[in-house]
């Protein structure tokens, strides 16, 4: 038997994929986590500003507190800084014959735009 030489035949069975495979592949994965991005800024965004009214709020709670208790009668309107961040402004109201109102307001900047909170509590003189 004679055997003829130089007729191998190749097969084409090669594996992996094409560069157009992996940019199509790039493009579906960039379009389905754009979102997630956007997704975790604006949740950073939103907690950080939770953390601002946080502060605020104990802020107000803790002069709302230091002011009752002074005790009726020694309770005066008054204002302050907090963190340089945090201004807070309180106002005393009489109501009725021993009876005044404490209001603690507290305000801060949040991306130029001005933001508040405020507490309000009654004290007596009983």
């Amino acid at each position: 038997m004679m055997r003829m030489q130089g007729t191998h035949k190749r097969h084409s069975n090669e594996s992996g994929f094409s560069l157009v495979e992996l940019m199509v592949v790039l493009v579906i994965l960039t379009i389905g986590l754009l979102p997630l991005a956007i997704i975790q800024t604006r949740a950073q965004q939103d907690v950080f500003e939770a953390g601002q009214y946080s502060q605020a709020v104990q802020v107000a709670q803790l002069q709302m507190e230091q002011s009752k208790a002074m005790g009726f009668g020694n309770v005066v309107a008054d204002s302050g800084m907090v963190d340089g961040v945090y201004t807070w402004r309180q106002t005393v109201v009489n109501v009725s014959f021993g009876l005044d109102q404490i209001a603690v307001a507290v305000s801060w900047d949040e991306k130029g735009n001005t933001r508040a909170v405020q507490v309000v509590d009654r004290i007596s003189f009983r």
